[in-house]
């Protein structure tokens, strides 16, 4: 017991690491990083286990855990001070931005566990963003026309690019739609990738804000992809582990590549920021560690409960982001748990600090 109490400490620890190390270095402390919320777990128990025995590794424990405590909050939140932000922030404040991984809008029944693309849109209208941030993005020429879809959302202004070509009718990216005007737009393309990023700038009244709209290396596992499904064949158990492991490391090395490129884009910003979008990576991740440097997270801003965002295998991730210049703050975040797609869409409300109903909604 005691040998696997210091061995599950130790890897803890290890995945503190991972936010430092660039997996495209050295990435076996990322899966321990991915591991994180259950090892902490796990540790919280260690802990109670040897307190109740009055033995001193209980303090060793203790120690590990408070040093990885401010990771903690990156996946809950309690809701005591959002409460107070809501009752005096206007609804008539800021801007609304949300962001959301609609998975191509399961035009071809890919899940039937998710929504059809009638209903995605359906939702998209009924919450209707200032800012609506979309990955994925599907456009079939025949069923599902790019038109079809910025007539229904109907947004003054909008910022599609394409990455993927399904065949010669349907195409696969990024969308931006917004009721302010968007300038200088371009898309970011990543090497050996079929995921890329969006840069646009927003006029907001007087304000100017920097838009990164994102979707960073896919993982590309699905729930036919676990070992849960092989655990009568072990030999099959373990092949397919060792292809999970393959298909995670070159994901996370891809993606640590993806954003140092995004971060160079990033920093060269004369306007404040608003990063956001799918990072495929979760908030012990040296990915959320670049791109959240000198930015704000909605979410430990103004969250609540279990940051969750994947609706897919790995329940307790959070992958999916509003990350913000820190002259503005978010309040009113909301996490959409509609099962529309494998990811839920999360929503804010962005305001200018020192300001009240600056921008005249």
């Amino acid at each position: 017991m005691l040998g696997v109490t210091y061995a599950l400490s130790g890897a803890l620890l290890i995945s503190y690491l991972s936010v430092w190390i660039p997996p495209d270095k050295w990435w076996i402390p990322s899966f321990f990083g991915l591991a994180f919320p259950y090892l902490f777990l796990v540790n919280v128990i260690l802990f109670a286990y040897w307190l109740l025995r009055l033995k001193k590794i209980s303090g060793v424990i203790l120690l590990v855990m408070l040093l990885g405590w401010n990771n903690v909050r990156h996946y809950y939140r309690l809701p005591v001070k959002n409460k107070r932000d809501r009752e005096k922030t206007s609804l008539n404040a800021g801007f609304t931005l949300t962001t959301f991984n609609v998975r191509s809008f399961n035009v071809n029944a890919w899940s039937a566990d998710v929504g059809k693309d009638e209903q995605i849109i359906r939702f998209l209208k009924k919450i209707k963003p200032d800012i609506l941030c979309l990955q994925e993005f599907y456009t079939d020429e025949k069923r599902f026309p790019e038109q079809k879809i910025v007539k229904e959302l109907d947004y003054p202004y909008q910022y599609i690019s394409y990455i993927k070509q399904y065949h010669s009718r349907s195409h696969y990216g990024l969308a931006v739609f917004s009721r302010f005007p968007l300038l200088h737009k371009n898309n970011i393309r990543f090497d050996e990738s079929s995921n890329q990023s969006q840069r646009c700038d927003v006029i907001i009244g007087n304000d100017t804000l920097r838009l990164f709209n994102n979707h960073l290396q896919s993982t590309n596992l699905n729930k036919q992809k676990t070992p849960l499904n092989y655990l009568n064949d072990e030999g099959e158990a373990l092949r397919e582990v060792k292809d999970i492991s393959l298909h995670l490391r070159g994901a996370f090395m891809k993606r640590a590549k993806q954003a140092k490129m995004l971060k160079q884009y990033i920093e060269k910003s004369p306007y404040p920021l608003i990063v956001c979008g799918d990072f495929n990576d979760t908030p012990v991740s040296y990915t959320y560690r670049v791109l959240s440097d000198g930015l704000k997270d909605a979410f430990v801003e103004s969250g609540e409960g279990l940051g969750k965002t994947y609706h897919g295998i790995f329940p307790s991730f959070r992958i999916d982001y509003l990350l913000h210049d820190p002259r503005w703050k978010a309040v009113q975040y909301k996490t959409y748990h509609n099962g529309l797609s494998d990811h839920y869409p999360v929503s804010c409300l962005i305001v200018k600090k020192g300001t009240g109903d600056q921008n005249g909604r």
